[in-house]
């Protein structure tokens, strides 16, 4: 998934799931660390979000983003759904695979 495809399809996600809020996107190293963020973390290349909302619309958001194509987790208290445009793993071996395969 290309970070242009990953945008449209959390769009798409935001659309079918009008009840989610958004509480994180892109973050920098150092946001990333302040809050306790993987060091492997897609939220530092632009690729992972994490949203709100009450368990059971957790559930329907956390279903409608694996048809989307995204990787997910809900987890942490309070409880959030994160999802990610690129398969667990290495940031770096991430962003080569993906330059390898779109070319950008």
């Amino acid at each position: 998934m290309t970070p242009s495809e990953f945008d449209a399809k959390v769009r798409s996600l935001m659309r079918v799931c009008p009840w989610l809020s958004q509480t994180s996107g892109w973050r920098s190293e150092e946001h990333n660390a302040a809050v306790g963020g993987s060091p492997r973390s897609k939220h530092m290349i632009g690729m992972a979000a994490d949203f709100v909302s009450s368990e059971y619309g957790l559930s329907q958001a956390n279903d409608q983003a694996r048809t989307l194509g995204f990787w997910t987790q809900v987890h942490g208290e309070p409880p959030h759904l994160h999802i990610q445009g690129l398969p667990p793993g290495s940031v770096e071996r991430a962003v080569i695979n993906w330059q390898d395969k779109w070319g950008e």
